[in-house]
């Protein structure tokens, strides 16, 4: 089984390829990014494809480690 996506929140995914774990991000039972369970937080939205072609939001959640990891990441100068 391939491994989940590192964050779900890049790209808009086939509903029908997520595995199991995924789902579980996407219904905010887990983090968006590790799929850890402690300290969650609202993280903004991952996508999944549609079959009529439009896209369907999840509101996900992240935890607060990698909160802060994304943070420190947006603020490194190239």
């Amino acid at each position: 089984m391939p491994a989940p996506p590192t964050d779900l929140r890049t790209g808009t995914h086939d509903p029908l390829r997520l595995p199991h774990e995924s789902w579980r991000r996407l219904y905010g039972l887990a983090c968006v990014r590790c799929g850890g369970g402690q300290g969650l937080r609202p993280g903004g939205h991952a996508y999944t494809q549609h079959p009529d072609g439009g896209r369907l939001g999840w509101a996900v959640q992240i935890c607060t480690k990698c909160e802060h990891r994304v943070k420190a990441t947006d603020n490194k100068v190239s």
